[in-house]
């Protein structure tokens, strides 16, 4: 219950500030983004949330089947489809593949400077 509230306060502060700037500012995270894509009308600022979200490297694919479902531009529908396949075709990609990544690369240069 506290979510809901917290996202309808969160929306209305954007709207408060105006959502095609809040969608322009660097800052603005994804959670703002997806949050103004689910619960506005306008193409134009679904259009603009949906291309700056397709431009964050960390989406998933819920994200990008939010982006399909809620925008009629048919260049990022295409955008989000070839994403989303290659997401599909590539499930080791993205964060937690980063994090595994990572670790093997530490563990080997660990062992590597072993005397």
């Amino acid at each position: 219950m506290s979510s809901i509230l917290d996202d309808q306060l969160r929306l209305m502060a954007l709207k408060q500030y105006g959502l095609i700037k809040s969608i322009k500012a660097p800052d603005i995270s994804k959670e703002d983004l997806t949050l103004i894509l689910k619960n506005t009308e306008n193409e134009t600022i679904k259009q603009l949330a949906a291309e700056k979200l397709l431009k964050n490297p960390d989406l998933y694919k819920a994200d990008l089947e939010l982006i399909l479902k809620n925008t009629e531009n048919e260049t990022i529908k295409q955008l989000a489809t070839e994403k989303l396949q290659y997401l599909n075709s590539h499930p080791r990609l993205g964060w937690a593949g980063s994090i595994a990544r990572a670790n093997r690369l530490g563990r080997f240069h660990s062992e590597s400077t072993k005397d």
